[in-house]
C-alpha cells in the first residue's frame, strides 16, 4: 500500500482543495442552509447574538454556536456565500488532522495516513464538509473530546487533554445537544483499565472537574437566558428555554415527531452507503480486524464506542443519517490500522473499481437521458422549472462527470502498470483522482448552473416585477407578506417582507394574513415637509405571496397572479383587492417584520 514515508502534507492539501473548492460559487440551498444563514445574518444586522432569530421570530430548534460561527465569518468576509461554508470546512480539516495525529500516536505513520485517507474517501464526511449543516461542526467538537480522552487514557497521562475533552463536549452541547457522546467512551475505557489493572495514575478524584468544565461552558450561554427567563420573567425567553431544554432534547429523543425510521435504519440504509469505505475494508479484512481488536485496547475502545453511538441513535424513533457522523472518524481509524497491518486484497480492489465505475456509468447514462429528453429524466427535471438551455448544460455536466470518472480507470491502469505499482497504491491514486473529478466539477460549474433553481430568486424577482405593474398612480410604495414560508424566501427577498410565524397554526395564519392584507389604518403615514409644503407619504399597497396548494380562504383566488415554481411549489401573488370584506377565521396570530426583526403584534 502507501509507504510509511508518504507525503501526508500532500494528502492534507489535497483534502483542503476538495473541501474548499467551490467556496462562494453558490447561495444557501434548502433544506437547512437557508435557515442557519438567515439566523446568522440577523445576528449581524441586529447585534443580538444570544437568542437565534428567524425573520424576527425566535428559532427554538438548535443552540446558537453554529450560527455564531457563520455570523463571525460573515462579519469578517462580508459574504454570506463564503461565511456559511467556512465553519464546516475548517471543522472537517481539524477532524482529519486529529484523526491522523491520534492514529500516529496509537500506531504508526502508515496507519495514520491510511486512516485519514479512509475518512476522506467516506461519502458522508466529504458531503457534510461541503454543506452548511450543523453536523460537521458538532462532529468535530465530539471528535476533539474523543481525542482528549484517548490521549489521556491510552497514550500517556495528560490532564490538559482530559479537561480539554470536557470543554469541547460543552461546546458540542451548545452546538447540537449530543455533544456529550464522548462520555460513552468511559464504558470500554473503564472495562479495559480495570480488567488489565492499568488504571493507576489515570483515574483520580480530579476527574470530577471534567463534568464541571463541561457544565461551565454550557452555562456561559445558558446562564444569561435563565436570568432573562426566570428572574426577568420574559415570556419569549421562557418559551425558548422550555423548547430548547426539553422539547428539542429529551422529548425529541424519546418521542420524536418527524424523521421516524425503524431501529435498523442506520445499519441497513445509512452505514452501508455513506460509510462504504471503512465498511468495505473491515468486511474484507475480518481476520485482521479481529487481531486489531484483540491486541489493541485503544482501538477496541474506539470500535465499541462506534457501536454505542449507533445504538444510542437507533433507540430514538427519530433518525437522520447525519446523526451518526461523529462516529465515522473512529471507524476510519480502525479501518486504517487494519489496512496497514495487511495487504489490499484483489477482491477489495475489484469492489472499489466496480462501485466507482457504476457511479460513473449512472452519471453518464443520466446525462445522455437528459440530453435526448428521455421522458422519465425530463419529468424528473420539471421540479426545477428549468429552461431547455439549462437542462442541456446540466446534461453536459453529467456526461463529463461520467466520462471522466470512467477514464480514471483506464489512465491509471495504463500509466501505473509500467511502473509496477502495487494494487493498493494504484487503487488509492485512482480513487483520489476519481473523487477530485466528482467534487470539483459539481462544486463549481454545477453549483453555478443550478444556483438559481435551488433558490427562490426567480419567483421573488417575478413578484417584484408584477407588483411594479400593479401599483396605482397614487402609490409608489408596497408591503409584501408571505404565508407558509421557508427561510430562503426571507433570506433572498429583495424587498421588505412580513410573515405570520413559522409555527402558527394554519387557520390562525390564514386569518391573520387576511387581516394584515386588509389593514388600511396606515399608522405611519404622517405629514412631512417637502419644499416648504406639508405632504402625506404615498399609500403603501399590500400584497401576499401564497403557495397554490395553501387553500387560502377569505380571498378571491381568481385575482391571483402566478409567479412560477420554486422548490416544487407554485407561488401566487394576491393583491389587497382580492381580499373578502369579512373573514370568520381567527386573526390573533403574530406578524413579524423580516427586516428589522421586530414582532408587529
Amino acid at each position: 500500500m502507501l509507504n510509511s514515508n508518504s507525503h501526508v502534507s500532500t494528502l492534507f492539501f489535497f483534502a483542503c482543495a476538495l473541501i474548499f473548492v467551490g467556496l462562494g460559487f453558490r447561495d444557501a440551498w434548502p433544506p437547512d442552509e437557508p435557515r442557519f444563514a438567515l439566523v446568522a445574518k440577523e445576528m449581524v444586522n441586529s447585534g443580538q447574538w444570544l437568542v437565534p432569530m428567524r425573520g424576527g421570530e425566535i428559532y427554538p430548534d438548535k443552540p446558537p454556536v453554529f450560527m455564531w460561527c457563520i455570523a463571525f465569518f460573515y462579519l469578517i468576509t462580508g459574504s454570506l456565500k463564503v461565511a456559511m461554508l467556512l465553519p464546516n470546512a475548517i471543522a472537517s480539516l481539524v477532524t482529519l488532522g486529529l484523526t491522523y495525529k491520534l492514529s500516529l500516536r496509537l500506531a504508526n505513520e502508515k496507519a495514520a495516513m491510511l486512516s485519514m485517507l479512509v475518512l476522506l474517501l467516506s461519502p458522508q464526511f466529504l458531503i457534510q464538509a461541503k454543506f452548511a449543516q450543523i453536523d460537521a461542526l458538532v462532529a468535530c467538537f465530539i471528535w476533539v473530546g474523543v481525542y482528549g480522552l484517548i490521549q489521556h487514557f491510552y497514550v500517556h497521562v495528560n490532564w490538559r487533554w482530559y479537561f480539554a475533552a470536557w470543554f469541547f463536549m460543552g461546546l458540542g452541547i451548545i452546538t447540537k445537544g449530543v455533544g456529550f457522546l464522548p462520555v460513552l467512551l468511559f464504558i470500554p475505557i473503564a472495562f479495559f483499565a480495570f480488567t488489565s489493572g492499568s488504571h493507576r495514575g489515570k483515574w483520580s478524584l480530579r476527574m470530577l472537574f471534567g463534568p464541571l468544565i463541561m457544565l461551565s461552558v454550557v452555562a456561559m450561554w445558558l446562564a444569561p437566558l435563565l436570568y432573562l427567563g426566570l428572574i426577568k420573567q420574559e415570556p419569549q425567553i421562557q418559551q425558548y428555554l422550555s423548547n430548547i431544554l426539553f422539547k428539542q432534547t429529551a422529548e425529541r429523543y424519546a418521542n420524536a415527531w418527524h424523521h421516524i425510521e425503524p431501529w435498523y435504519y442506520y445499519i441497513v440504509e445509512v452505514i452501508p452507503v455513506f460509510w462504504i469505505t471503512p465498511i468495505a475494508i473491515l468486511v474484507s479484512k475480518a481476520k485482521s480486524l479481529k487481531d486489531v481488536l484483540t491486541h489493541t485496547p485503544a482501538y477496541s475502545s474506539l470500535f465499541i464506542w462506534v457501536m454505542l453511538v449507533v445504538i444510542f441513535f437507533s433507540i430514538s424513533p427519530g433518525k437522520r443519517g447525519v446523526y451518526v457522523l461523529p462516529a465515522l472518524p473512529a471507524l476510519s481509524m480502525v479501518a486504517g490500522l487494519v489496512l496497514a497491518n495487511s495487504t489490499v486484497s484483489r477482491g477489495l480492489v475489484l469492489f472499489a473499481r466496480a462501485v466507482t465505475s457504476l457511479i460513473s456509468a449512472v452519471l453518464l447514462i443520466a446525462g445522455l437521458a437528459l440530453l435526448f429528453h428521455e421522458p422519465t429524466a425530463a419529468k424528473l427535471m420539471t421540479r426545477f422549472d428549468s429552461d431547455s438551455e439549462t437542462l442541456v448544460c446540466l446534461s453536459i455536466v453529467l456526461l463529463v462527470l461520467g466520462f471522466a470518472g470512467l477514464c480514471t480507470h483506464i489512465v491509471y491502469y495504463v500509466c501505473n502498470k509500467k511502473r509496477n505499482a502495487g494494487d493498493g497504491e494504484l487503487l488509492a491514486r485512482q480513487l483520489l483522482a476519481w473523487l477530485f473529478i466528482l467534487t470539483v466539477i459539481p462544486s463549481t460549474f454545477g453549483a453555478w448552473l443550478l444556483n438559481d433553481y435551488r433558490t427562490p430568486r426567480i419567483v421573488l424577482q417575478n413578484a417584484e416585477s408584477q407588483i411594479s405593474n400593479m401599483l396605482t398612480k397614487d402609490s409608489t410604495a408596497f408591503e409584501v407578506g408571505i404565508v407558509s414560508f421557508k427561510e430562503q424566501y426571507l433570506l433572498y427577498s429583495p424587498f421588505e417582507m412580513a410573515h405570520f410565524g413559522y409555527h402558527t397554526p394554519k387557520e390562525v395564519e390564514n386569518g391573520t394574513a387576511w387581516a394584515w392584507l386588509t389593514d388600511t389604518s396606515e399608522p405611519s403615514r404622517e405629514q412631512t415637509k417637502v419644499s416648504g409644503q406639508r405632504v402625506r407619504p404615498p399609500i403603501r399597497q399590500r400584497f401576499l405571496l401564497v403557495p397554490s396548494d395553501y387553500k387560502f380562504q377569505c380571498v378571491d383566488l381568481s385575482q391571483a397572479t402566478s409567479l412560477g415554481v420554486a422548490h416544487r411549489d407554485e407561488w401566487l401573488l394576491l393583491p389587497a383587492t382580492a381580499a373578502n370584506a369579512t373573514c370568520d377565521l381567527p386573526a390573533n396570530g403574530p406578524v413579524f417584520n423580516s427586516y428589522d426583526g421586530s414582532a408587529i403584534n
